[in-house]
């Protein structure tokens, strides 16, 4: 019932293929939970329950919770979907069989001691019917996807200005797709430097073997868009991530340049290849806020045809160990509180952001 992502791989990668194609998806991939295990002491898990063909699976990362308790020396845990889309799926509708699995994954939590779930919910498939009620279901955002079977040569199905500005991207530079490692060290140099140009925090940024294990992803299921300026400069670097069915632009990265369009001519010459690769959605993810002016998500919509609403998942399993954990931590890092309460996975944040030693 419980598999993990690098001593079970191959057990769990059988699951995952016995699952309708549309739900094998890179995000229920084992490599790809294996991936973002960066928080210390993380590990990646697949609970299933299994009965007579119907299965029903959540893939998550469980983090040891820290040691903020002085007089409670027990060893708690934390459950959270790995970054993107996740939460549980099912190959049946069967309401029976859904409640029995989602039971039978709570008495495990209750067993190991998990104090907290954060959940995000895959927006392309309406995972909450998977989902027990016990969880707070809350709606995060929309996201935008593109309909890869809509994708002609004379771009439609993008509006005349979006037309536009594709042209004068393919006039002034040339896309390629690639899987070559020096693109990749240079889509993680870009990368790194726009970080330090936006003066992200600490915790924003990606070590060394993350992106060592993103390399092989890629190699292994994924591409890179790469747009190059005439003289073969590289301009805008895209990593996109494939399932059976959907392409996911995952990150991506960008050089000060004034040429227009070359962010919807990457994402364009990853529609084309994508399709290509006979998948059937290319999904672009949401903004940076819930809000309808995001830059971001005005930017993606215009190269999507379909909207999906996200929602993220919240569940607290032991309310009094909880409470005591989150106050342990905010009169601890009370910098790191006032802007990080509000997560409910707080008390995770990586406290390398600031040195505490100044402050008391």
């Amino acid at each position: 019932m419980i598999l993990d992502a690098k001593n079970d791989r191959m057990e769990w990668l059988k699951i995952i293929l016995s699952m309708p194609e549309e739900y094998q998806d890179i995000y229920f991939h084992p490599d790809y939970v294996a991936l973002n295990c960066f928080k210390q002491n993380s590990d990646g898990y697949l609970f299933y329950n299994e009965d007579y063909g119907k299965i029903w699976i959540n893939p998550f990362i469980k983090i040891k919770v820290p040691e903020l308790i002085k007089e409670n020396k027990n060893i708690y845990f934390d459950l959270e979907t790995p970054y993107g889309y996740g939460g549980p799926i099912s190959n049946t509708t069967d309401q029976e069989f859904i409640i029995e699995s989602n039971q039978k994954f709570i008495n495990w939590v209750k067993e190991n001691n998990i104090i907290a779930e954060f959940v995000r919910l895959h927006p392309l498939y309406n995972s909450t019917n998977f989902t027990d009620s016990k969880i707070q279901i809350l709606e995060n955002r929309v996201t935008c996807s593109l309909n890869l079977n809509l994708l002609t040569n004379d771009l439609s199905p993008f509006k005349s200005k979006v037309k536009n500005m594709l042209r004068s991207a393919s006039k002034n530079t040339y896309a390629v797709i690639s899987k070559d490692k020096k693109d990749f060290n240079e889509f993680k140099k870009i990368y790194i430097n726009l970080m330090i140009e936006k003066d992200a925090e600490k915790e924003n940024f990606f070590s060394k073997s993350y992106f060592d294990n993103l390399f092989t992803l890629i190699k292994n299921n994924g591409f890179m868009s790469v747009i190059r300026s005439k003289n073969s400069e590289i301009l805008a670097i895209g990593v996109f991530l494939n399932g059976k069915n959907s392409c996911h632009y995952h990150l991506s990265a960008s050089k000060n340049h004034k040429l227009p369009g070359v962010n919807n001519y990457l994402i364009y010459n990853a529609a084309l290849y994508a399709k290509k690769k006979n998948l059937q959605i290319l999904h672009l993810g949401g903004g940076n806020q819930n809000i309808q002016n995001d830059n971001l998500f005005k930017f993606k919509n215009t190269m999507s045809t379909n909207n999906h609403k996200y929602y993220i998942g919240k569940r607290i399993n032991n309310i009094k160990i909880y409470n005591e954990l989150k106050n342990a931590w905010k009169k601890k890092y009370q910098i790191l509180s006032k802007k990080y309460s509000n997560r409910l996975l707080c008390y995770h944040v990586n406290t390398e952001i600031i040195d505490t030693n100044l402050y008391y």
